[in-house]
């Protein structure tokens, strides 16, 4: 009884499901085409609401096979170039997935992407959207996407900060690269749709130094849906009318690219949505039609670009499990089909790559990459709310395979991988909440906030390192050239980052689980034969990460500790 109480406040919510009878989703009826329309020798079927010419920008031939879609429904561009299909009732945008031969058509204004119709479809009267794509010089072998979490901006110093901070360093990173695209994982706003203007001018005509301008494309998050709208549909408005569709794809060569909404929405406060993670019936039904058109799925990669993790089958942090699993089985074994399957989420504030049991068509896992927030701890220090820097990750795709990727922190240089502790440091603040590595439960802020650490952690080396896995890292402690053990890795869940969790109850009187969230571990230990790792000498800590699609190896080190965390974040 209660889980049916539950999905019928979710229909209510969310219009875009079809009704619980099977059956075509409903479209509105049309005023029938009454004189022939014939588009390049293709006639246009009386009743087809949509339709147009998909056409080589060079050649002026129409091209055949692009599939084009009202974010519900798919149809392809026949031999001629010409789509045309019955679009349904709740349609507000017509878009094509670009051909991986065919740049990303970009405003001309603006610079953004600019793969969907101006203003806004109406389905109950015939429209006509053209759309021409200019080729590519040569084929994409090689190009780097760069996926970016959370730039979570509510004011106007927000903005600045990811202005200044975030947009510079990006700029810095990918100014000198070719083919190079960029993808924001959600909660570009933070509740407030004042910022929707700014944060829609931070990304334009992101020029590079070649002259070439970079394509930024975004996914919606739970906080960019407007509470001010008491329907879910309506609470996208802001982010179509920004940024386009919320679900639709493009491709490069050898990669499928799928951005989606994952964000289920239950009611709105007034200032924010409750929400649940997964995707509705008629989602899961548009999935599977754009990669039922993707040719040679087992010789591709397709990255799925979402908010909420699939990990733990979407259930929020806090532990809810309403909704828990909405679609997410299934969609893992679509991507199954791929070679190699990249699932690409904000959401969290940290970093976590999570390996899934599910493998794909070329026998790796599954591999969800969780990336930390470009705003970190919404932007009240330079580090996400585990330690780690605010940031970004560099991918590199190369003959339809990733073959490297690494984590960037904001005004941080790239081998800025890891922060190494005393195991046996207490750390202190303004406050006065002492809190250490090695005592399982501390207490923490007005609300007595539970800090945990690891009683294996004391006498030990402690190496934070942002970015791991428990799959493809190694930790290694060396002095001069000789290795003198392995580090171990906590398992999830076991401990939180105490230096962090002083800092932000401390100096930023923080008073949440938040900042002593144990989710993710990224914390490996060494114990020293002198039990007292500020004593030793000469040492270096190794990170060694493996890319499991190509066996490249890198190699970060550290022979500092970290002391004072006031310092550090």
């Amino acid at each position: 009884m209660m889980a049916l109480a539950v999905f019928l406040v979710m229909t209510a919510c969310h219009p875009t499901d079809p009704d619980p009878t099977p059956g075509p989703d409903p479209v509105t009826p049309v005023t029938p085409v009454v004189e022939d329309i014939v588009i390049n020798g293709t006639k246009i079927q009386s009743g087809n609401n949509a339709y147009g010419l998909i056409s080589d920008a060079t050649t002026g031939k129409g091209i055949p096979g692009v599939p084009v879609s009202d974010g519900y429904n798919f149809t392809t561009t026949d031999d001629n170039g010409v789509y045309q299909f019955s679009a349904n009732r709740l349609a507000r945008k017509i878009f094509y997935t670009t051909p991986a031969d065919y740049k990303i058509a970009l405003n001309p204004s603006t610079g953004l992407p600019q793969f969907f119709n101006e203003g806004t479809f109406v389905a109950s009267k015939a429209t006509r959207y053209d759309f021409k794509l200019e080729p590519l010089p040569s084929k994409e072998t090689k190009f780097t996407m760069v996926m970016i979490g959370d730039p979570q901006c509510k004011t106007d110093s927000d903005v600045s900060r990811w202005v200044n901070e975030t947009i510079r360093d990006l700029h810095s990173t990918v100014d000198g690269m070719s083919n190079v695209y960029a993808m924001t994982l959600g909660d570009i706003t933070f509740d407030n749709p004042v910022q929707w203007g700014p944060m829609d001018n931070s990304m334009r005509n992101f020029k590079l130094s070649n002259g070439s301008v970079m394509p930024i494309f975004n996914c919606i998050g739970n906080h960019d849906h407007d509470a001010g709208k008491s329907e879910f549909y309506y609470a996208q408005d802001n982010f179509i009318n920004h940024f386009g569709p919320v679900d639709y794809s493009f491709d490069r060569n050898g990669l499928h690219v799928i951005v989606m909404d994952n964000v289920y929405g239950l009611e709105s406060t007034g200032s924010t949505w409750n929400y649940a993670a997964g995707f509705s019936a008629t989602q899961l039904k548009w999935l599977k039609q754009d990669i039922a058109l993707v040719k040679d799925k087992s010789q591709k990669t397709v990255f799925i670009c979402c908010h909420i993790p699939f990990r733990g089958g979407g259930s929020n942090d806090t532990g809810s499990s309403v909704n828990k699993d909405k679609n997410y089985s299934e969609v893992l074994n679509l991507l199954a089909g791929f070679k190699e399957a990249h699932i690409m989420i904000g959401h969290t504030h940290y970093n976590q790559n999570y390996v899934h049991s599910v493998k794909a068509a070329g026998g790796l896992p599954i591999y969800e990459h969780i990336h930390g927030a470009a705003c970190g701890a919404w932007w009240a220090s330079q580090s996400n709310v585990t330690g780690g820097p605010n940031g970004y990750t560099v991918y590199t795709v190369e003959n339809g395979s990733v073959t490297d990727w690494y984590n960037k922190g904001t005004k941080r240089d790239k081998d800025f991988q890891m922060r190494v502790y005393d195991g046996n440091d207490i750390y202190d603040g303004s406050k006065g909440y002492k809190l250490n590595w090695y005592t399982a439960s501390q207490k923490a802020g007005s609300a007595s906030i539970t800090v945990k650490g690891n009683t294996a952690l004391k006498y030990c080396f402690v190496a934070e390192v942002f970015n791991d896995d428990d799959s493809y890292w190694k930790v290694e402690l060396f002095k001069g050239d000789q290795k003198v053990g392995d580090f171990k890795r906590l398992s999830n869940g076991s401990c939180c980052n105490v230096a962090a969790a002083c800092y932000y109850f401390n100096e930023l009187g923080k008073n949440t689980t938040t900042w002593s969230s144990t989710t993710a571990s990224h914390y490996w230990y060494y114990r020293p034969s002198s039990d007292d790792p500020s004593s030793e000498t000469g040492w270096t800590v190794r990170a060694t990460q493996t890319i499991p699609t190509s066996g490249i190896t890198h190699v970060y080190e550290c022979n500092n500790l970290t002391k004072v965390a006031a310092t550090a974040f």
